[in-house]
């Protein structure tokens, strides 16, 4: 059995895109929502995947220590 989000204590990027048809972004905001203190990075122009040229590179950014 998984433990629930709430129960995460580690800090929590959730990285996702504003363009996602699989997983609307509803579904990132929700998950953000249900971690303490989780930060929600919204990248504009992404889907459910990374194939734009340089999207890797931003998300990377986003989620560097």
């Amino acid at each position: 059995m998984l433990a629930p989000p709430s129960s995460i204590t580690a800090p929590t990027s959730i990285v996702h895109g504003d363009q996602d048809p699989v997983c609307p972004l509803g579904h990132g905001e929700a998950l953000a929502a249900a971690i303490p203190g989780a930060v929600l990075h919204v990248v504009p122009g992404m889907c459910h995947v990374m194939t734009t040229p340089g999207l890797p590179e931003e998300v990377a950014d986003l989620i560097r220590l």
